[in-house]
């Protein structure tokens, strides 16, 4: 079983997250033990593929060829900034 928990603390109501495998069409939950709730709601959603692209695949077009050259050049100049001497 893989586990991602995301605990969520907000107006008295917790929410957590997990990422499971499922097998033979059952799922196993592990609840943590300061989960306390006498009834949850339970969402089953399908984790496709494409949840697993790179970032740069996921992400690519999402900006302007301007912009990213405008944000390319400023990390550059930030990134020089760095390496000078400072002392």
């Amino acid at each position: 079983m893989l586990s991602l928990p995301l605990k969520i603390k907000q107006n008295n109501m917790q929410a957590l997250r997990q990422i499971v495998n499922v097998k033979d069409n059952f799922l196993h939950v592990v609840l943590p033990a300061d989960f306390k709730a006498d009834k949850v709601e339970i969402i089953v959603l399908p984790i496709r593929e494409q949840n697993r692209m790179k970032n740069s695949e996921r992400f690519s077009g999402a900006i302007s060829k301007e912009t990213a050259e405008k944000l390319h050049k400023h990390l550059n100049e930030v990134r020089n900034e760095w390496e000078r001497d400072i002392y």
